[in-house]
């Protein structure tokens, strides 16, 4: 207890700028001490552990469709979230979820949205008493369970680390020009009155400036900037055949001054609109098994879905309905394959938090400290094809014991390991120009009796797989063929046995590389928050060999009347 409220004194002493500024910040530290030093009901266990974690979020939303504003909306929210830990760091109740899935998640609670110190205590005092409360009761459930199970292998439930502490300020919040805001965004959406074969589309700015604060009983402490500014792109296409498809392209910057200029932003929404709309006559889908080149966001959403996301969330809960955690949580399976090759020799990962832009382009996945107040060092994650290392938070695993400052989430989420900035990188050797890797793909096609082969330039999101597949589908696929390399689109179509023998069968990567900023979903289903991450990464990879097959989906009727506009 002396070392704990030490800690505590030390991070007062430590900032002494925020007792007067930031009431916010003072009233979790006050709070936070009072729950060090007095918490305990009755003759049960008192808390070992305590943190608190408060974010305050101010969107400015404005759509489009086809022209005209569909919503122009602001909001702004405060919320915090409290964790308490009874038992030892050895064995507690963390990761225990019980029979009640639904509430595998910190305590959580609206704050008011201004900075009146009494009000925040006094929040803060409700939540924790009833964070504790759940706490003592999912500990005792927790080792009747593993008493029940005769679970003996033990790692423990919280690694000790270095309590970190960083602390940044501005003295204002970048303001949003929204008017002229809002004629762009109408500028940007009329674009598609020149596709009738797009039955429906829509361009959204979200503008999303962030503060987030952190305290816990050991002394780690922290408060910084997250500003969010997001793009988004979405249409639905119906195919000569009735399938329906959608899709969105999601542009994201860490700031507005990031942003590039409207004729950069009507050429990618134009560009996207065109491969979009050209998938309503598409060529008649088949069996395929032969070599592709996934190119641009497919190359990147291809390591994402395959590599990175599975070199995260090291750990699973405990519940008592062990057959419901396939549908609940997302396991980072490469973790399994610790030591052995993940990817082809010539290739390397890493993860450097600290890198916040590469060659001009701002990287989203970076930050300053993660979650749990652990500060990151850059992490090597491949060296030559096998995997060294991988995500960790501070709850230990068999292979590692103690965090490497990648635990991340979101208010009313645990913080579970996962990426900022990745770097994929690979031997000169074995990097080509595009023009080179179409020449690649299709000799590769001839050499295994092929008409044609396959390029993938864009695949669904993460979340849109379906259930046990490793990777999803394309959503826009061309058949290239072999005699003349002229393309044409192909039909619906999903993939087929993919296993990580993928990742391994790259024989060749671009020599340019591409920035591919997106936000990676968690692994708890009912409760899944999402964090901005950064893959810098070859900008088109050749893939030996895959299958597709036609797509299950069913298709649909054809609107009886044609869309109004182009019926004119």
């Amino acid at each position: 207890m002396k070392t704990v409220l030490l800690a505590l004194a030390a991070f007062v002493c430590a900032s002494p700028a925020f007792s007067a500024q930031d009431q916010v910040l003072k009233a979790m530290t006050d709070e936070m001490r009072r729950t060090v030093t007095r918490l305990k009901m009755d003759n049960l266990d008192k808390p070992y552990f305590a943190s608190y974690y408060v974010v305050d979020s101010s969107e400015t939303a404005i759509s489009a469709v086809f022209g005209a504003l569909k919503e122009d909306s602001f909001n702004a929210t405060r919320h915090a979230s409290a964790e308490l830990r009874v038992g030892t760091p050895a064995f507690d109740n963390s990761w225990y979820a019980g029979r009640d899935m639904n509430s595998f998640e910190p305590g959580l609670t609206a704050l008011n949205e201004e900075d009146g110190y009494d009000a925040v205590r006094f929040s803060l005092w409700s939540l924790t008493d009833d964070v504790y409360k759940k706490s003592l009761e999912r500990y005792s459930q927790k080792k009747a369970y593993q008493k029940k199970k005769n679970i003996t292998e033990l790692y423990g439930d919280l690694s000790p680390v270095k309590p970190g502490t960083y602390f940044a300020d501005r003295k204002a919040v970048p303001a949003l020009d929204a008017a002229a805001w809002r004629e762009r965004i109408k500028a940007l959406s009329a674009i598609f009155r020149k596709y009738p074969a797009i039955q429906w589309s829509q361009v959204r700015l979200s503008y999303t400036p962030r503060v987030v604060r952190f305290v816990n009983s050991e002394g780690a402490a922290y408060r910084y900037w997250w500003d969010k500014v997001n793009l988004d792109v979405s249409v639905n296409v119906q195919d000569k055949t009735g399938l329906k498809l959608s899709d969105e392209k999601a542009m994201a910057w860490r700031s507005l001054a990031e942003v590039p200029p409207y004729e950069t932003l009507a050429a990618e929404v134009e560009t996207f609109a065109g491969q979009m709309s050209a998938l309503a006559a598409p060529a008649e889908a088949e069996v395929y098994l032969g070599p592709v080149l996934f190119e641009d966001q497919a190359a990147a959403e291809f390591l994402n879905q395959l590599f990175v996301g599975n070199v995260s969330f090291a750990r699973q809960p405990w519940a008592e309905q062990e057959e419901w955690m396939k549908y609940y949580i997302n396991a980072g399976d490469l973790t399994k394959k610790l030591g052995m090759r993940v990817l082809p020799a010539f290739m390397d990962v890493s993860d450097d938090p600290a890198r916040d832009s590469f060659n001009g382009t701002g990287l989203i996945g970076a930050y300053p400290i993660d979650n749990e107040g652990v500060i990151p060092a850059p992490l090597e994650l491949v060296k030559n094809g096998k995997l060294v290392n991988f995500y960790m938070s501070r709850a230990p695993v068999k292979e590692f014991r103690t965090s490497n400052g990648h635990a991340r989430g979101f208010a009313g989420e645990f913080p579970t390991p996962r990426p900022g900035s990745v770097f994929f990188s690979a031997q000169p050797e074995k990097r080509a120009p595009l023009d080179e890797l179409k020449k690649k793909l299709l000799a590769v096609a001839a050499d295994n009796g092929l008409d044609y082969a396959v390029i993938v330039r864009r695949l669904d999101a993460e979340q849109a797989r379906k259930a046990d597949a490793l990777l999803a589908g394309p959503v826009l696929a061309y058949k290239v063929l072999v005699k003349d390399g002229s393309e044409t689109v192909l039909g619906g179509s999903d993939w087929t046995g993919v296993t990580f023998r993928a990742l391994r069968d790259i024989m060749l990567v671009s020599d340019k590389d591409q920035v591919y900023n997106y936000f990676q979903a968690g692994p708890f289903y009912f409760n899944r928050g999402f964090v901005p991450a950064s893959i810098v990464a070859p900008a088109a990879l050749l893939v030996q060999e895959m299958e597709l097959k036609p797509t299950d989906a069913k298709p649909d009727r054809q609107p009886y009347l044609p869309h109004p506009y182009f019926a004119r």
